[in-house]
């Protein structure tokens, strides 16, 4: 009878055992290493990683925080990381780098770009006329964006008007507050950092207004991308409610994603929260997608091949599902 019962005892156990070890491995979450940059690029993620560090996900987030696109490029060429938000530009650069390795999976903005005045005399595109536009990044997106919009509205860059440049956007904000200047092409957060340190400071234009009346598809500012490979080894679809969800709480809950910025290093708190409705914060994947990229991505490479990697990718570079 003592015998039984200890063999009784031994087969429970053992059954407890297995049943928690199925459980361990039922509950492993799927490890990612995920990398944003500071500034818009990374907000739409932020909920999502903290979601993460809180137990609140179905994925192990890794995440990175960089100041530059060039720290994600070589990271995901040398499959340092699996996923990340990156310019929409680079995420085709990355595409034809990689052999078409990189996939797009959805957007985490539209178009950030405005006319910026200290004054008030732009109210229009043709008011630029014979004007001097400070702006950041020769040869980068926004120059190329901007000067497609003024040449479709009969505005000639160095015959109508001139772009001066500067190195970054930071240097193109001192110089319009120091007045330096009158207009600048600006992306949020810089756009909100002017307004609150100059009163007559205002927003001339939105870029996104004069992209959509030249288009039916939106400009695409920033994307999440992926390794093709990676994404046979998690639950796509899953990942993408979570990422969806993230930039929806963005959008609805302002207060806490600003908090959750700063806490990051993505962006400073006080500078989020009044630039965040201005960030055009949107999600879109698979097929709405492929015809709003594709399309923005052919405007690019006729202004400038090399912005986009020589060519304009297929129908592959897109997650259309499992």
């Amino acid at each position: 009878m003592k015998k039984r019962f200890l063999l009784l005892t031994l087969v429970f156990t053992l059954i407890v055992g297995l049943s928690a070890c199925a459980g361990n491995q039922e509950s492993e979450k799927a490890v990612i290493k995920y990398a944003v940059m500071t500034g818009p690029t990374g907000v739409g993620s932020v909920n999502l990683i903290e979601n993460s560090n809180t137990e609140n996900s179905k994925f192990d987030i890794e995440e990175t925080i960089v100041g530059t696109p060039d720290e994600i490029v070589s990271a995901l060429v040398s499959e340092n990381l699996d996923m990340a938000v990156v310019p929409a530009n680079l995420a085709s650069v990355l595409y034809k780098k990689t052999e078409g390795k990189i996939l797009v999976l959805a957007t985490n903005n539209l178009g950030v770009l405005y006319i910026v005045e200290i004054g008030n005399e732009i109210n229009s595109l043709e008011d630029l006329r014979g004007k001097t536009v400070m702006s950041a990044g020769k040869g980068a997106t926004p120059e190329t964006v901007f000067n497609y919009i003024m040449t479709k509205n009969n505005l000639i860059c160095d015959t109508d008007w001139n772009f001066e440049f500067k190195s970054e956007a930071t240097e193109v904000a001192q110089n319009l507050l120091s007045g330096k200047g009158t207009v600048a092409l600006l992306p949020e957060p810089m756009v909100t950092t002017v307004l609150s340190q100059n009163e007559n400071a205002r927003i001339a234009i939105k870029l996104d207004d004069e992209w959509g009346k030249l288009n039916e598809t939106p400009q695409i500012t920033s994307v999440l991308v992926a390794r093709r490979d990676f994404l046979e080894t998690i639950d796509t679809e899953e990942f993408l409610k979570e990422y969806k969800s993230s930039i929806e709480t963005a959008l609805s809950d302002t207060e806490n994603t600003s908090e959750l910025l700063d806490k990051y290093n993505i962006m400073k708190a006080e500078a989020a929260a009044k630039s965040i409705p201005n960030m055009n914060l949107f999600y879109m994947d698979k097929a709405e997608l492929k015809e709003s990229m594709t399309e923005y991505l052919q405007i690019l490479f006729e202004a400038n091949p090399q912005s986009v990697g020589g060519s304009v990718p297929g129908e592959d570079f897109f997650y259309m599902g499992k």
